[in-house]
């Protein structure tokens, strides 16, 4: 009985995990784009018009906090398309 709970917990948890990890690039952003910390989405929004004037400008941000993100190109055009998107 034991070892049918235990596989039907370890099934049900494998079987949950894909949804869990779906997030939206921009949940990242959120810590320090709130306002305070960053310009909020909404700022944000209003100051670019496209998402590659979103990208450009984040690549070429010179605060340190952005520099992890930098790199990434793909990440930083998914994310700038979501905060569009809102």
């Amino acid at each position: 009985m034991k070892k049918r709970l235990l596989a039907m917990t370890a099934l049900a948890l494998a079987a949950l995990m894909p949804s869990l990890s779906i997030a939206g690039e921009s949940d990242s952003c959120k810590g320090c784009h709130n306002g305070s910390v960053s310009p909020s989405f909404d700022t944000l929004k209003s100051k670019y018009k496209t998402v590659d004037e979103l990208v450009a400008a984040a690549k070429n941000s010179k605060n340190d906090m952005m520099k992890p993100v930098q790199a990434n190109e793909a990440k930083l055009k998914a994310a700038a398309e979501e905060i569009m998107k809102q």
